[in-house]
């Protein structure tokens, strides 16, 4: 099985110029908190463009190679949560500079109310992998447990790291959303054991790992960013960090779309 075609190989160098750009910045090159901030910001924009782009060239090659409703539902589905993701990104850009905007705990609450976009985005992205998991076998009561465990397991790692005296608004935004990252890490796993049997689990491989880098690129925000630090963030190596994980998901997650076409045709499929 040939895994290379264009789509992969766009959300290959996607993922090795954000990923340039963090060590660049971890290793002191350059610095988003400096006077290359707009240039940095450019760059990421522009990333997240190609992202976008070649999520859509996705959608286009579901409707060239096949006519069901369904795989053309989740196609748009797909477009739908990264463009909902994408406007979070920008969010977390925090243009602005605004800072403790919500209490004294926190300085970085604005990657709060980035979760007005991430937790409809990945709810549509955990959606779309739950619902192949389910057409693929996968029983409905096994999902609940694995969705009560990864539940526990969420709300084990928000209280972990959260600080006494954090504000309502961003306690319970960052809590509710520690929940749901950590179901769409889960379902990283129950996609997996959906399709171990499938002549395209290599593909299934590679959007779970996708799945399961969205929950580590949330964690480093959460850990590190949001409440490391007594509160101040390790800001920008937690961001310089997250950005490589986060992109390098969702350059994997895009291709959830292509896998209930590949499914029926019962092999992968690289033609353009």
């Amino acid at each position: 099985m040939n895994l290379i075609d264009r789509y992969f190989v766009t959300s290959l160098i996607i993922w090795v110029i954000a990923t340039i750009e963090s060590i660049g910045g971890l290793a002191g090159y350059w610095s988003i908190t400096g006077n290359a901030r707009f240039v940095i910001l450019f760059i990421e924009c522009a990333v997240l463009v190609a992202l976008l782009a070649n999520c859509y060239a996705i959608k286009n090659w579901v409707y060239r190679h096949s006519t069901e409703t369904s795989h053309r539902v989740i196609a748009w589905v797909v477009v739908i949560a990264l463009a909902l993701c994408v406007c979070g990104d920008v969010v977390n850009f925090n243009l602005p500079l605004t800072y403790y905007r919500y209490g004294g705990i926190v300085k970085h609450d604005y990657l709060a109310d980035s979760v007005t976009f991430f937790a409809p985005g990945y709810a549509l992205f955990l959606t779309v992998a739950c619902s192949l998991a389910v057409a693929n076998g996968f029983k409905p009561k096994l999902l609940i447990i694995w969705g009560l465990i990864a539940s526990l397991i969420g709300v084990v790692s928000f209280v972990s790291m959260h600080l006494s005296g954090t504000g309502t608004h961003v306690s319970i935004v960052t809590g509710s959303y520690a929940v749901l990252i950590t179901l769409v890490g889960v379902s990283g796993f129950i996609l997996l054991t959906a399709y171990h049997n499938s002549a395209i689990k290599r593909v299934v491989w590679l959007v779970a790992i996708g799945l399961v880098l969205a929950a580590v690129a949330d964690g480093v925000i959460g850990q590190f960013w949001i409440y490391g630090n007594g509160g101040e963030g390790f800001f920008p190596v937690a961001k310089y960090v997250n950005w490589s994980l986060y992109i390098g998901s969702q350059c994997l997650l895009i291709h959830i779309a292509r896998l209930a076409v590949w499914h029926t045709k019962g092999t992968y499929n690289s033609v353009a």
